[in-house]
């Protein structure tokens, strides 16, 4: 996290002193973009950054490793603060790192792709104090959610499971009191919880309920 925030310092800082950020290029190149759009190039080696033609800023490129090949993206949209970071943070040429930023430019969540094929596959919400507030894992790569973990002070205290991966949950487990206390389940697919799993302190199973109106 601190390496990713200070290569977005440095991105901002530089373009800074080049041009500042958002307002148009006094000297720079007309281009085409991969995606059809007419850029104003702004090439200062390493960073470059990308104006509409009415100069506003849209993107700014930084190559840490000289590969030619940008490992940092940050997208501006026009904003004086970026509200995208995406990062290749082992340089293979894929993005593994995506953080987004509020318009006060505080991190507010970071996907991060655990297997390296180029798309998220774990998702953190960021809370107070610099600590996670929810945690979200794709675990089989169809980039829908099939757990998810919700934090209070760095503490699990809620986990909700896809456990069938048809992008519905249909577990919600309680760790309110620092272990597995219930589970409740929709064993009929309907999106509801029809029963309550209700755990001992040693994690095994005391009795299961139904749950009223079900």
């Amino acid at each position: 996290m601190a390496r990713t925030r200070l290569a977005l310092g440095a991105i901002v800082i530089v373009l800074a002193a080049c041009e500042g950020r958002t307002r148009p290029p006094s000297q720079a190149a007309r281009i085409k973009g991969p995606d059809g759009k007419e850029y104003l190039l702004l090439d200062r080696g390493a960073y470059k950054g990308f104006y509409d033609p009415w100069g506003r800023l849209q993107r700014i490129e930084y190559d840490a490793n000289g590969d030619g090949r940008a490992d940092h993206v940050a997208y501006h949209d026009g904003a004086e603060s970026p509200h995208r970071l995406d990062v290749d943070e082992n340089f293979d040429g894929r993005f593994d790192r995506w953080e987004d930023y509020d318009p006060q430019g505080r991190l507010t969540k970071v996907g991060l792709s655990r297997k390296g094929k180029g798309a998220p596959d774990l998702w953190v919400t960021a809370g107070p104090g610099d600590l996670p507030a929810k945690k979200e894992y794709d675990d089989d790569g169809d980039m829908r959610v099939d757990r998810t973990e919700v934090y209070e002070r760095g503490l699990i205290v809620r986990v909700i499971l896809d456990s069938d991966h048809d992008g519905k949950p249909d577990r919600w487990q309680d760790w309110s009191s620092g272990r597995l206390g219930t589970e409740d389940i929709d064993s009929d697919a309907d999106g509801h919880p029809d029963r309550r799993i209700i755990y001992n302190q040693q994690g095994r199973v005391l009795k299961m309920d139904p749950l009223r109106g079900q």
